[in-house]
């Protein structure tokens, strides 16, 4: 089992962690830009996008196996001193990588995000659409899904490449991934300790991840950047580039 990762431009590193159900592709806005400033390292977890994974007699990873996997890429690439943003199920691998090494790490971007772990309602629910995706297929957990990614701002054209991104792993992989984001440790223990630059971002739209939630997040960080995009949904690195790009150079340049 193990990530793939690809690179883009020079200059500091700045890991990009996707969303479920995504891969690194969902990033292409932020490296059209950003990867004029600096390195890029857009990862795709084990079974995700280019990545190739086998699963193992139905043995669902941890999401702490996730991290191991990403922190090897590092030692791989010789780096040390990283910025890690995630989108949504990003986040939960990003805290799961400060967790096991936070001296490798000089900031943080949580984005369309919460730290808590899911309460039994939402663990439910991940464990039907698991059972879902093994059932009916990867089209079904899309047309699920994209309604809550996006909001009704976007164009057709969005929808198009958001559904296509979510239709390339196969149902087992989207299956042990649901599984691992219900099984989750709860992080919010980790914020007071994480007094590195940290970078918060929200959206007015999205159903996932309310604001109250991010702004709750914030709070719990001792030297965060809060930005809530308006009009915009889970997605918001896709829906708000511009606006989503420069909170990322902003908190980039702290």
């Amino acid at each position: 089992m193990a990530a793939a990762y690809h690179l883009y431009g020079e200059g500091a590193p700045l890991v990009l962690l996707h969303a479920f159900p995504l891969h690194h592709r969902m990033w292409e806005p932020q490296i059209a830009v950003l990867g004029h400033r600096y390195q890029i390292i857009a990862v795709d977890y084990a079974g995700f996008g280019r990545s190739h994974w086998e699963p193992l007699d139905s043995v669902v990873p941890a999401i702490e196996q996730v991290a191991h996997g990403i922190i090897d890429i590092l030692d791989q690439l010789d780096l040390d001193d990283v910025a890690l943003a995630g989108c949504s199920m990003g986040t939960y691998v990003a805290l799961a990588m400060y967790r096991l090494a936070p001296q490798r790490f000089n900031r943080i971007a949580l984005c369309n995000a919460r730290a808590s772990a899911d309460d039994d309602a939402t663990r439910a629910a991940r464990t039907r659409n698991a059972a879902i995706a093994r059932s009916d297929g990867v089209e079904v957990i899309a047309e699920m899904m994209l309604p809550r990614l996006l909001s009704t701002h976007v164009g057709p054209g969005i929808r198009r490449y958001v559904h296509t991104l979510a239709t390339e792993a196969p149902a087992e992989t989207l299956a042990n991934a649901l599984e691992m984001i219900r099984d989750r440790p709860d992080a919010r223990s980790l914020l007071p300790q994480m007094t590195i630059p940290t970078l918060v971002v929200g959206a007015t739209d999205d159903p996932i991840m309310p604001v109250h939630e991010s702004i709750a997040l914030a709070k719990e960080l001792p030297h965060c950047q809060t930005v809530i995009l308006q009009d915009c949904g889970h997605l918001s690195n896709i829906e708000q580039p511009k606006a989503f790009n420069d909170a990322i150079i902003a908190w980039m340049q702290q």
